[in-house]
C-alpha cells in the first residue's frame, strides 16, 4: 500500500493527460476541485502553480494499492463521537456483465470506522454497491480500506 507518488519529473503536459484520461473514462464530475482548478489555470498560464499543488494535496489524499486495484481519494473525515466517517472516492475493478454492459468502477461514498473497530463501506453506484464490483477480492479491499484508515487516522492525530 502506498499514498500516490509521482515519479520525479512528473510534468504539467503529463498531468493535463492523466486528468483529460479521467474525464474520458469517468467523467468531469469526477474531477477533484484541485484537478478543476488545475484545468482552469491554462487559461491564466498559470499551470505550473496549479500542478504543484496538486502534487502536494495528492501525496497526502490519495492512496492506491500495490496490485492496481484500488484508489482511494480522500475528501473529509467527519467524527461523530461512536463513529468517524472517511468521505472520497473510490476506484475500484469495474463492474462487467456477459451482456457487455459495463459499469465504471468510481464510486462516492464513505468508508466508517466504529468505535469497537469494525469497519463498513457504504459506496455505490447505480445500485451496485463496492462489493458487487470487488467481487472476489474482498480480502484485498477490506486490507486497503484498513490501510487507508490508519493513514488518515495517524496524519489526524499528528496534526492536533
Amino acid at each position: 500500500m502506498k499514498h500516490l507518488m509521482r515519479y520525479e519529473g512528473y510534468s504539467s503536459s503529463e498531468r493535463l493527460d492523466d486528468i483529460l484520461d479521467k474525464i474520458s473514462k469517468y467523467g468531469y464530475e469526477s474531477l477533484s476541485q484541485l484537478e478543476k482548478d488545475f484545468l482552469d489555470s491554462h487559461k491564466t498560464d498559470n499551470e505550473q502553480e496549479a500542478h504543484d499543488k496538486l502534487s502536494k494535496s495528492e501525496m497526502e489524499t490519495t492512496f492506491e494499492d500495490d496490485m492496481g486495484y484500488f484508489k482511494f481519494e480522500f475528501e473529509v473525515w467527519e467524527d461523530y463521537g461512536d463513529e468517524q466517517h472517511f468521505k472520497g472516492k473510490l476506484y475500484v475493478p469495474d463492474l462487467e456483465f456477459p451482456n457487455g454492459k459495463r459499469v465504471e468502477g468510481c464510486l462516492d461514498g464513505k468508508l466508517i470506522r466504529y468505535d469497537n473497530g469494525v469497519t463498513s463501506l457504504e459506496f455505490e453506484k447505480d445500485g451496485y454497491d463496492v462489493f458487487e464490483f470487488c467481487n472476489g477480492l474482498e480480502y484485498e479491499l477490506d486490507t486497503f480500506v484498513d490501510y487507508v484508515i490508519s493513514e488518515i487516522e495517524e496524519k489526524y492525530k499528528s496534526e492536533k
